[in-house]
């Protein structure tokens, strides 16, 4: 997808933010409608990741910036290990392991979490600062949430084409 959201931290886009955090699992139960487990589970090309392997890897990577997000919100610039979203803490939670309508399941109830704790943010709150071992940057939950968003955009924007293509053949 082409759709961008600046970095700059404005109303217009959180609320851009708020939308795509929203639409990612109403997009992805659409796009497994119709799919067996089989098809759930076979690569969508040559080298490319299954449904179930995109799901387990936006959960990874939601999973490091929401823990980022809430930690920020609680304490005063927490520093946070370098821990890669599906090389180590995909390694250890083996999320790949479930069906994918229990990943879709645990996606939303996820997703309604976050998206109540980042509707209730004041201002001053999208602000807080996170920081990561190894950056000199700190990041905000502003910065945060849009990356989750635009990973999130990117990947269903992906997936559209191929499942697209799958369902139309």
């Amino acid at each position: 997808m082409n759709q961008k959201i600046s970095t700059d931290q404005t109303l217009e886009n959180i609320s851009k933010i708020l939308e795509i955090l929203t639409e990612t699992p109403k997009k992805l139960e659409a796009l497994s409608k119709g799919l067996s487990k089989e098809q759930l589970r076979e690569p969508l090309g040559k080298g490319e990741r299954s449904l179930t392997e995109n799901l387990t890897h936006l959960i990874n990577g939601e999973a490091r910036s929401s823990e980022m997000i809430y930690q920020a919100l609680l304490s005063h610039e927490p520093l946070f290990a370098d821990v890669h979203p599906d090389r180590d803490w995909g390694k250890l939670t083996r999320f790949d392991l479930l069906d994918f309508s229990d990943l879709l399941n645990y996606f939303k109830i996820r997703r309604k979490i976050l998206l109540r704790v980042l509707s209730g943010l004041k201002e001053a709150e999208w602000s807080r600062a996170i920081r990561e071992e190894g950056k000199k940057r700190k990041e905000s939950v502003y910065w945060r949430a849009r990356t989750i968003a635009m990973h999130e955009l990117e990947h269903v924007g992906d997936l559209e084409k191929k499942i697209g293509t799958i369902k139309n053949n």
